[in-house]
């Protein structure tokens, strides 16, 4: 897709932020996650977020956990690393 200019806008104050609007045509809508990069020359460019799977994944309780971790027979976190694994406290 070619670049398109689709308008001419002026920040707002709202809140304590500044907005802009995004015109309907631009392929946004409500709801969507955006990146905001402030480029060194000083633009701003907005993307869509990409979905993260991690977040897509079912949210487990508490008890689902620990039923997790009774199946398995021992707890993943309480393991001595054996490998050349990055461990950040």
């Amino acid at each position: 897709m070619k670049d398109q200019i689709l308008g001419n806008y002026t920040v707002r104050k709202s809140g304590n932020a500044n907005s802009v609007t995004i015109p309907g045509g631009s392929g946004f809508k409500r709801g969507d996650n955006v990146i905001l990069i402030l480029k060194s020359n000083g633009d701003l460019e907005i993307k869509k977020s990409k979905p993260n799977f991690w977040d897509s994944l079912p949210k487990i309780s508490e008890e689902e956990k620990k039923q997790e971790i009774e199946d398995l027979g021992y707890n993943p976190s309480d393991q001595t690393p054996v490998g050349k694994e990055r461990i950040e406290d």
